[in-house]
């Protein structure tokens, strides 16, 4: 008998979580029924990736990524991304500010956002009760970190926790860095005006003339340009990137780290740069956290020098990520893949 024909697809989707209008994105493996003329199915997945973004909060930068690492971990495994409330190209998604600014323009609006979003994805895994990966980027992980936290009902399913270049402790490196950052953030009406010009401005030029700029830059021009070229957006994920170096702690929130990954396995991922948001010193104190007992022993760190904070628009800099996190899920594997993998 021959293998089922597998293909991996991708849908996007627009949803109401939190009263805003969000982008999703669902990858699942596909099975073919009867012959070659037949339709496909969704096959259930004993384990779904959940990913949170990094700001400027749009998950389809991630989309590629993930479609890989699904495809490689094959059958069994699916994913699931969400962007930011008013992060997005579509004027619909970024909306006016005014009602949605509660949610937009706020770290813990933003939390609440993925918690809400949670709820409704798992109405829609009700039957297959899957367990769960979290992958996060920057200021993601500390959204994830939060989550987490909160509801218990997501740490006790939660099979693997994968953070990429996180950005939850606020101590950049050098400190010059830190005073220039902390002046934009006091200063949101200056910061704001800039940036919402620059965007009106690569709005009114020619299409061509921005791609030639972003040619070299990004892999998705599509969405480099959609998201450049919208002063609305660029408002919201200024403003709430202004609010991140507000909230953000200073050190590492220890009780939370050893709260989750008593639980479940914790891979973090630093690279070069320097990485003002996620610097070589954070690893270094993590691993000697762990070393010195004062954190759990499931805490895995990796460093890659080739890297930058913004690996995802670099085309060459994904393989070695998606590496990583392959390597993170092959790590800890699952009960119900154990047993598969027994079956083969």
């Amino acid at each position: 008998m021959s293998p089922p024909v597998l293909d991996v697809r991708v849908t996007e989707k627009q949803v109401e979580v939190s009263g805003c209008l969000t982008d999703t994105f669902s990858i699942d493996h596909y099975t073919m029924v009867g012959n070659k003329d037949s339709s496909y199915i969704k096959c259930d997945a004993h384990t779904v990736i959940l990913f949170i973004p990094g700001n400027p909060g749009a998950a389809g930068w991630y989309i590629g990524m993930l479609k890989e690492v699904v495809e490689k971990l094959g059958k069994g495994y699916a994913a699931r991304a969400v962007s930011y409330a008013g992060h997005g190209v579509c004027p619909i998604v970024v909306g006016s500010g005014v009602d949605q600014s509660h949610i937009a323009w706020t770290v813990d609006g933003q939390i609440q956002h993925k918690i809400d979003w949670m709820e409704i994805l798992e109405q829609e895994l009700i039957t297959s009760k899957p367990k769960f990966i979290w992958i996060s980027h920057s200021i993601g992980s500390f959204m994830v970190q939060r989550m987490l936290v909160l509801r218990k009902d997501f740490l006790v399913r939660t099979r693997s926790v994968i953070h990429l270049m996180p950005f939850f402790r606020y101590d950049p490196y050098p400190k010059w860095k830190e005073k220039l950052l902390s002046l934009f953030a006091r200063s949101p009406a200056m910061t704001t005006f800039i940036l919402h010009h620059a965007s009106s401005f690569a709005q009114k030029l020619p299409k061509r003339l921005v791609d030639v700029y972003l040619e070299h830059i990004v892999e998705d021009r599509e969405l480099a340009r959609g998201l450049m070229c919208n002063p609305a957006y660029a408002k919201n994920f200024i403003t709430l990137g202004m609010e991140e170096l507000r909230d953000v702690p200073e050190q590492f929130d220890v009780a939370a780290l050893r709260l989750i990954s008593e639980h479940s396995p914790t891979h973090i991922f630093y690279c070069g740069g320097p990485d003002q948001w996620a610097p070589l010193n954070h690893c270094q104190e993590l691993e000697s956290k762990v070393k010195n007992g004062l954190l759990p022993k499931n805490i895995r760190t990796a460093y890659n020098d080739d890297l930058l904070h913004a690996f995802i628009v670099n085309p060459k800099m994904i393989p070695p990520v998606v590496d990583f996190i392959l390597e993170s899920i092959e790590a800890s594997p699952d009960k119900m893949e154990k047993k598969i993998r027994a079956k083969l």
